[in-house]
């Protein structure tokens, strides 16, 4: 009897040291921004898992509204800050909830948007202006770690140029080992110069679509989505697509392979 109760005393500590390890381990929100009563942070994932976001409401009326959502999309651009997600769940779940939400934070006016173009009912349309917005010192970063790795090496070290760079050399000639390095490292260099310009670009752009949400309601918000570049074809041929995610609806993405903005 003795030794059951020792064996069950050592079980509950070893649960309970685990328990309190896996939350030490679990990743703390870090606050984005807080206007007034309302407050947005995210929670980064982990072990492969998407980020969270927790959002907390006050309208001018009074009302309060909270939720939480998987991140679907996280940008950083010169002006704005986008969130997109999806999966959005509140304390009662049986009120109509939006199928995904657009979230702008607008760094020159101190606002944060939200928005939502209703995809047909039981999804409700969502429009919210938060203002006199403070941005914690830490959301960039908390930001940063939701945006997803570059689809294209960064860069011209030996690693990426023999392992990308070369290889498209030697499909094309036959050349000495000096001239096919020299040629790679030319091709990678002149590579990564457009990878920067449709960076700048792209941040142009959703700057610009950011701002246009403002003022968009109902459909007009699927002329103002955040849009991408994509390469249309391996690395590091230079030929692009521009692609639409629909980021702030759930319908699939649509691209254009002529490298033109959808209309």
């Amino acid at each position: 009897m003795h030794r059951s109760a020792s064996s069950f005393v050592v079980v509950v500590i070893a649960t309970s040291a685990s328990i309190a390890a896996a939350a030490a381990a679990a990743p703390a929100p870090e606050v984005i921004a807080t206007c007034g009563d309302s407050k947005i942070d995210v929670v980064a994932g982990s072990a492969g898992a998407a980020g969270e976001l927790h959002a907390q409401i006050a309208g001018a009326d009074g009302s309060r509204w909270s939720f939480a959502a998987t991140i679907s999309l996280a940008r950083i651009d010169e002006k704005t800050r986008t969130i997109t997600v999806e999966n959005l769940h509140t304390p009662r779940d049986k009120e109509p909830t939006p199928s995904g939400m657009c979230i702008d934070v607008l760094l020159d006016s101190k606002k944060v948007i939200l928005r939502h173009a209703s995809e047909g009912p039981p999804d409700p349309a969502y429009a919210v202006d938060l203002e006199k917005c403070t941005f914690a010192a830490g959301g960039d970063a908390a930001i940063a770690g939701l945006v997803p790795p570059p689809t294209e090496p960064l860069g011209c070290t030996p690693v990426i140029v023999h392992g990308t760079y070369r290889a498209q050399v030697g499909q094309v000639a036959k050349l000495p080992e000096a001239d096919a390095d020299r040629e790679a490292q030319a091709l990678c260099e002149d590579h990564q110069k457009t990878i920067e310009a449709r960076s700048r670009l792209e941040a142009v752009i959703s700057d610009r679509a950011a701002h246009d949400r403002i003022a968009a309601r109902g459909a007009a918000l699927l002329h103002t989505e955040p849009a991408t570049f994509a390469p249309a074809r391996d690395p590091p041929q230079a030929a692009l697509a521009w692609q639409d995610p629909r980021s702030c609806s759930s319908r699939r993405p649509h691209a254009r392979r002529d490298g033109l903005p959808r209309n």
